[in-house]
C-alpha cells in the first residue's frame, strides 16, 4: 500500500519586533517580515525580494519662551538676569529657531542612506530656545540662545607667542575674527600649507596621474595658496587663549536690529556665573552651542578638547546684536569686559558679576642683540732707522 502524499506544512508569516540604539542615541524599531518567494536563485535577483524600509519619526520641540521654561535649563537666571521676567514678557520666538530645526531636518533626510551620519540625538536636541528680547526702556535688544556647549578649536596667531595645536581631524587655522597682522613673524601654519602645495605638485608632475586627480590636485593647491595668503595677511583668535562663541552661520546671514555679526559682544551664563565673550566665528547651520577651549576649560576643566563641558542644554548664550567695534584688534580683554558690563546693564541688569579674564599670553622673549665681534688690534708701526722709541 503506497504511502499517503505528506500535506505540506503551511507558510505563517513572520513579524517579530524590537528595539535597539545607535551609539549616536538615535533609538530605533525593527521588525523582519516575511512572505513566501521563489526559489533563492530567482529571488536574489528581485530588487524588492530583499528590502530595509526606513521610516524616521521626530518630534519637533518648541522653543522655550516662559520664565518657567527657561528656569528648566538654569534655576539661576532669574537671579542672575532680574529684568528677565520683563524682557520675556515682550520677546518674540526667534524666525532662527524654527529655521535652525528645518536645517536638522535636511541634515538628516540627506543622510538617511549612512544610518551612523545621522545628527546624534543629542545633537538634534541642542537648543531650547531663541528669543528676541528688547529693553523697553533703552531700546537694547538681545538674543537669548539656550543650548548646550561643545569645543571649538579653531585660530592661529603668528603674532602672539602662544602654541596651537593643529592635529584634530577639523582643525582650521582661520577664525571668522580676524585682525591685520602687525609683525613680520610668520603664521606657523604657512608651512603645512606650503608643503601641501609641494606635495601636489610632485604628484602632478608623474605622468602616470590621471585627469581626475590632476583636477583635484588642481583644486588643492589653489586652495592652499589662498589659505597662504589669508595667514600672512591677518591674525586670528586662538581657542585656548581667547574667549569666544560660535553661532550657527545662518544666524549671522542678512541685515537687521536683531541680526547677530562676528564681532558682537556676548555673555555666557552656566549655572550662577556669567562670562563676556565675544562671537568669534560662524559654525554649522545645523547645530548650536559651541565655544572656544578657553571657556569650556573655565565652565569645566575636561583636560582634552574632545570632551564636552556641558551636555544638558544649561548654557545661555546672551548675544548683544549690533555691539561690535568698527575696528577689529587683538582680543583686549579687559575692554570686552567693560563693554559687557555696559551692555548687560542697557537690558536691567546694572553691576553685573562677570567673570574677569586675565590675559594668558606671555609677551615675546626680549630678542638679545649679537654681541659685536671686537675690533682686531691694529698692528704696530714700524720704528724708522734712526728714530727714537716712543717713551
Amino acid at each position: 500500500m503506497p504511502s499517503p502524499t505528506p500535506v505540506p506544512t503551511p507558510y505563517v508569516p513572520r513579524k517579530p519586533m524590537d528595539t535597539g540604539m545607535l551609539f549616536n542615541g538615535l533609538q530605533y524599531k525593527w521588525k523582519v517580515e516575511t512572505s513566501p518567494g521563489e526559489t533563492a536563485a530567482r529571488d536574489r535577483k528581485v530588487d524588492d525580494a530583499y528590502r530595509l524600509e526606513l521610516n524616521l519619526e521626530v518630534r519637533m520641540p518648541r522653543p522655550a519662551k516662559s520664565l518657567a521654561d527657561v528656569k528648566v535649563a538654569n534655576a539661576e537666571l532669574p537671579k542672575l538676569l532680574p529684568s528677565l521676567p520683563q524682557l520675556l514678557e515682550t520677546a518674540q520666538v526667534s524666525p532662527d529657531f524654527a529655521k535652525l530645526y528645518d536645517l536638522k531636518l535636511d541634515w538628516l533626510k540627506g543622510r538617511l542612506e549612512k544610518l551612523e551620519q545621522i545628527l546624534s540625538r543629542h545633537n538634534f536636541y541642542d537648543c531650547d530656545t531663541i528669543l528676541k528680547l528688547k529693553d523697553a526702556q533703552t531700546g537694547r535688544r538681545a538674543l537669548f540662545v539656550q543650548g548646550d556647549m561643545d569645543v571649538n578649536v579653531d585660530g592661529s596667531d603668528g603674532d602672539r607667542n602662544i602654541e596651537v595645536d593643529g592635529s584634530g581631524q577639523f582643525f582650521q587655522p582661520q577664525t571668522s575674527y580676524r585682525w591685520p597682522k602687525t609683525t613680520d613673524r610668520p603664521n606657523p601654519f604657512i608651512k603645512k600649507y606650503e608643503d601641501r602645495i609641494a606635495e601636489a605638485e610632485a604628484e602632478l608632475a608623474t605622468p602616470e596621474t590621471k585627469e581626475a586627480r590632476r583636477r583635484e590636485l588642481g583644486e588643492r593647491i589653489a586652495a592652499s595658496k589662498r589659505m597662504i595668503a589669508d595667514l600672512k595677511s591677518a591674525s586670528f583668535l586662538v581657542s585656548k587663549a581667547d574667549p569666544n562663541i560660535v553661532l550657527p552661520g545662518f544666524m549671522m546671514r542678512g541685515e537687521g536690529a536683531d541680526v547677530p555679526k562676528v564681532g558682537d559682544y556676548a555673555v555666557v551664563i552656566h549655572g550662577d556665573k556669567m562670562y563676556p565673550t565675544i562671537v568669534g566665528d560662524a559654525g554649522p547651520s545645523y547645530k548650536v552651542g559651541e565655544a572656544s577651549l578657553r571657556l569650556c576649560n573655565e565652565i569645566k576643566e575636561t583636560g582634552t578638547a574632545l570632551a564636552r563641558p556641558v551636555n544638558d542644554l544649561a548654557v545661555t548664550y546672551l548675544v548683544f546684536p549690533g555691539s561690535r567695534d568698527e575696528k577689529r584688534s587683538a582680543p583686549d580683554l579687559d575692554k570686552w569686559h567693560a563693554r559687557c558690563v555696559e551692555l548687560l546693564a542697557e537690558i536691567g541688569v546694572p553691576d553685573a558679576p562677570l567673570h574677569r579674564w586675565e590675559n594668558i599670553v606671555p609677551p615675546w622673549p626680549e630678542e638679545v642683540p649679537a654681541a659685536s665681534p671686537a675690533p682686531e688690534a691694529s698692528p704696530a708701526p714700524s720704528a724708522s732707522p734712526g728714530a727714537s722709541p716712543e717713551v
